[in-house]
């Protein structure tokens, strides 16, 4: 019963003001704005942002955007409403392959909550990018692999192929690749006669044709300038990076939190005990780390598609009653260490003390429960998150206001718009329009212009903007607070 209200919960918070930001820049609103246009232009093959040619990913993502724009209207809930339902639908897709492995409703339902609640994948699952679209189609190929492995029934084989092909509409052929490897290496220490079965071969050709098209199609349509594109997305980052082999491992610390700390306990819990029915997952999660560290050029996100195993392989050692004390003392230290976090963030930034309320409910459950309290403390990490820090932040975010004025001086977008000085991602979505940067204004146009870095005209009005990247969400905090890294802007007609 705990377990369901949880899960019920974790789906509310998934929409509770999913769409009362503004885009985030700059990585969000290359898609908001790219999907803004596909819709104007009617071009879905060709992504471009303000104006520009946009082949670094393929067109699936802004298509998920420009569906929910089409729903919901041109604005953020629009922009993040499907990012929503695809991380909860890999929660789902989880869940139904920890019941297949483990013929538990407890680890299922655990699984879930561990997944869609961790802290970047709840926090991509908010935000307008490929990582959740590629984690759903990684997930729904491996898990319907599985069930034909397990069932023999070949619409699960179609049906994983199928899959394979539309993650690689969002990321490309890491979509087929990762999930093939795995499938192998599993198949090499589970049972290695059926890498013989001919159907494999047979669909991979149509899987890899039907997933590539549009990557062909920018080839022959646009030759070494998608090349050079394709290189530097696919083939430079294996040997172009700096950051050490054990990245990743650092990392998940605190990108899957709250049961970081636990995941590593139940992965040695799960190799001491040799849990065979954590084969899969463990192969799962181990080849996505294994190749990804390998990779010189390292981004938290990259492993992201290893969440769900991730989740499962935790679940079944915390619905277990093996190792209990160290279960126990993870749920009392992590549900303290949110607890005090979110009462530091309170204070720090002045926020409604009755915010403070979210700290007691989560120590209170820990007299009721120690292995879940975690869970419930991250949910109110997240409530508070998106209930007072992140409207706090809007406060100091100007360009959706700067961009209605823009409007407003040119409904008709009559005159060409400059941006001088610095460059704000956001603003083309915003203006519905393209803002041209690197260049010097010519007359008649409209300026927007970092104050001093332009005299030509004087400023009609001007806007207090923020200058670094907003995706770094926790540095963004950090400088609203101190005033660090904002500029004066002004705007102006150049005649």
């Amino acid at each position: 019963m705990v377990l369901l209200v949880l899960t019920f919960i974790s789906v509310l918070l998934y929409f509770y003001n999913l769409g009362s930001f503004q885009v985030w820049q700059p990585n969000e609103a290359f898609y908001a704005e790219a999907s803004r246009n596909m819709l104007s232009t009617g071009n879905y093959i060709t992504p471009f942002y303000n104006g520009e040619l946009r082949l670094q990913k393929p067109p699936l993502t802004y298509w998920i955007v420009a569906l929910g724009y089409s729903i919901f209207g041109l604005n953020e809930f629009g922009l993040r409403f499907f990012h929503a339902v695809l991380g909860l639908c890999t929660g789902l897709i989880t869940s139904l392959l920890a019941w297949t492995l483990t013929n538990s409703l407890s680890v299922s339902l655990t699984s879930f909550l561990i997944l869609v609640l961790s802290l970047q994948f709840f926090s991509n699952a908010h935000y307008a990018s490929p990582e959740v679209p590629l984690a759903f189609f990684v997930s729904a190929t491996l898990t319907s692999w599985f069930f034909y492995y397990k069932k023999r029934r070949l619409v699960f084989l179609l049906l994983a192929f199928l899959c394979s092909s539309l993650g690689m509409w969002v990321k490309g052929p890491v979509a087929f690749f990762m999930p093939a490897l795995i499938i192998f290496v599993f198949l090499l220490l589970e049972n290695p006669k059926e890498l013989l079965d001919k159907k494999y071969y047979l669909l991979t050709p149509f899987a890899l044709a039907l997933g590539l098209w549009w990557h062909f199609y920018h080839l022959l349509t646009y030759g070494n300038t998608f090349l050079k594109v394709f290189f530097s997305e696919n083939i430079k980052r294996v040997y172009a990076g700096d950051e050490p082999i054990y990245f990743y491992l650092m990392d998940t610390l605190v990108s899957f939190l709250p049961y970081s700390l636990l995941f590593f306990v139940a992965v040695l819990w799960s190799l001491v005990k040799a849990k065979k029915e954590l084969k899969f997952p463990l192969v799962w999660f181990l080849s996505f780390f294994l190749v990804f560290s390998l990779i010189k050029q390292k981004i938290p996100v990259y492993v992201m598609p290893a969440y769900p195993a991730m989740a499962i392989i935790t679940a079944h050692f915390l619905v277990g009653q093996d190792w209990e004390k160290i279960k126990r003392w993870n749920g009392v230290l992590i549900t303290f260490i949110l607890c005090i976090l979110m009462a530091i963030g309170i204070f720090y930034f002045n926020l409604n003390r009755v915010f403070l309320l979210l700290c007691v409910v989560p120590v209170l459950f820990l007299i009721f429960d120690k292995k879940y309290a975690p869970l419930v403390g991250v949910m109110a990490l997240y409530a508070l998150l998106a209930g007072a820090i992140l409207p706090y932040l809007e406060t100091f975010r100007s360009t959706k206001s700067l961009g209605e004025f823009i409007k407003e001086l040119d409904p008709e977008g009559k005159f060409k718009t400059y941006q001088v000085g610095h460059f704000h991602h956001s603003l083309p979505f915003y203006a519905e329009r393209n803002i041209i940067r690197r260049e010097m204004p010519q007359k008649p146009s409209i300026v927007i212009f970092e104050i001093g870095s332009f005299a030509e005209c004087e400023p009609i009005k001007t806007f207090y903007l923020y200058k670094g990247s907003e995706s770094r969400l926790f540095k963004f905090l950090m400088d609203s607070k101190r005033g660090k890294n904002f500029s004066e802007f002004g705007v102006c007609f150049y005649f």
